[in-house]
């Protein structure tokens, strides 16, 4: 069964990103943690919602312009439910002006959220989460392919806000706004 080896794949690889997220880095020449709260966001061509939450991230630094991320969060979904992913995957980190920073990562994700099926009655299935009716109490799916697009803005030299944003095209993207210290 193929979604239930891609799901030990996930739970697998949650306990490696744990496991790198508590440790630290073993490699790296910096570490530095993001804080960030969810806002807006849209299903493209459709709708606008508010889905508060958290994230935390923790960035390695293995050069200047290279850092590996590690990330945890929980929020509310469009459907008004709990939801979250925890991902590991790298970040190109590109400086422009002299406090102004723009990073575009990439990586594995598994992502979970209450079972739609059992809280929705028109419910017909999703993309991510698949098709097919079950009972069980969440969703995940396991996605190799997660990331974002972030803009920092140092304000000194250990406080930066970061903006950051999920082109989950052609379903949705998600914006949060945050700190980094």
């Amino acid at each position: 069964m193929v979604v239930c080896r891609l799901f030990k794949k996930g739970f697998i690889y949650i306990i490696i990103a744990w496991l790198l997220f508590l440790q630290g880095g073993f490699l790296a020449k910096e570490v530095d943690y993001n804080l960030k709260f969810y806002g807006y966001s849209s299903h493209f061509e459709k709708d606008w919602f508010f889905h508060p939450g958290l994230q935390v991230d923790r960035d390695f630094y293995l050069a200047n312009w290279f850092v590996i991320r590690s990330a945890v969060s929980v929020y509310r979904d469009s459907g008004h439910l709990a939801a979250g992913f925890f991902h590991l995957g790298f970040r190109i980190n590109a400086r422009k002006f002299d406090n102004f920073y723009v990073r575009l990562g990439f990586g594995p994700s598994f992502i979970w959220r209450q079972n739609w099926w059992l809280h929705r009655d028109t419910y017909e299935g999703s993309s991510f989460y698949g098709e097919t009716y079950h009972s069980d109490r969440l969703e995940k799916a396991f996605l190799w392919y997660g990331g974002d697009i972030e803009v920092e803005w140092k304000i000194k030299p250990n406080l930066s806000v970061v903006f950051a944003t999920v082109p989950g095209y052609p379903v949705i993207f998600a914006n949060s706004i945050g700190f980094r210290f």
